[in-house]
């Protein structure tokens, strides 16, 4: 329990400044849809999307979501940034939970502790993910009132909560794949300065190959590499995430925890 507080006291400063940013960036985004209603505005945003090539269309994902004059859409459009962003937070945490107390040199203190290595990879795991279910319960709540603030008359606030309801559930676990890979490159990297650039790299490659796949039939495989590419919220406001990428994900979510623990108990601590 001590490392849950240490934990929650170190991960809180940085849980207050996403979130602040979040819902900054959101409320200014979000802040542009009424201006989507007059019609020309409709006309112009028609106008410049009709003349975007179809594998544009694509990669920004709004060929499944034209119609920008309705909250869910706009929202889905605006979000699917800020879940990027997320998947970011979540491999950062993860990739600096374990080998951040070798470079403090924390480790000692943890180490003189009456826990085992699995022990303590145990209880960081579920401090870090508590600290990102609290960004998320925030970035949801935020999400919540500025869709129900700024809807378009004659708009089903309770569908709307579904679809919301929907796209969080799926992009938290497609988070926390990432996140358990984090921790899997923590077991093994020497240094915390190794973890940032780690979960860059690790989320916006695998992005970047679910673009390939969309653009290319050859590499249509690299679909299944690329966790967004299943939480996608154009996609998710309206079904739940495919039954394939569900088990992916949980069958790499699994593959990534028990690597962790299986590294970390084999890695020589700096201490």
């Amino acid at each position: 329990m001590n490392i849950l507080k240490i934990e929650w006291k170190t991960h809180f400063k940085s849980l207050l400044v996403w979130s602040a940013v979040v819902a900054v960036v959101l409320g200014i985004f979000m802040a542009f849809f009424p201006s989507m209603q007059s019609s020309a505005m409709q006309d112009l945003v028609n106008t410049k999307m009709n003349a975007l090539p179809k594998e544009m269309m694509s990669v920004l994902h709004i060929n499944s979501m034209a119609d920008l004059t309705k909250i869910d859409a706009y929202f889905a459009y605006v979000f699917q940034y800020i879940f990027i962003a997320a998947c970011v937070y979540a491999a950062m945490m993860g990739a600096q939970a374990l080998v951040k107390e070798e470079t403090d040199g924390t480790i000692e203190f943890l180490y003189a502790q009456p826990i085992t290595r699995s022990e303590l990879v145990a209880w960081k795991m579920v401090g870090n993910a508590i600290s990102f279910l609290a960004f998320w319960a925030i970035t949801f709540v935020i999400s919540a009132v500025l869709v129900i603030f700024l809807k378009q008359d004659g708009a089903n606030t309770s569908e709307l909560m579904q679809s919301l309801g929907r796209v969080f559930t799926t992009e938290l676990l497609v988070a926390f794949v990432f996140m358990s890979a984090g921790f899997c490159f923590s077991a093994i990297v020497r240094s915390a300065k190794q973890a940032t650039p780690v979960g860059l790299a690790l989320v916006f490659i695998t992005y970047i190959l679910g673009i390939l796949s969309g653009l290319n039939d050859t590499v249509d495989f690299f679909q299944y590499a690329s966790p967004i590419n299943f939480a996608i919220p154009s996609d998710r406001l309206t079904s739940w995430m495919d039954s394939t990428d569900v088990w992916i994900s949980v069958g790499a979510l699994v593959v990534f925890v028990t690597l962790t623990f299986v590294l970390y108990k084999k890695k020589d601590l700096k201490v």
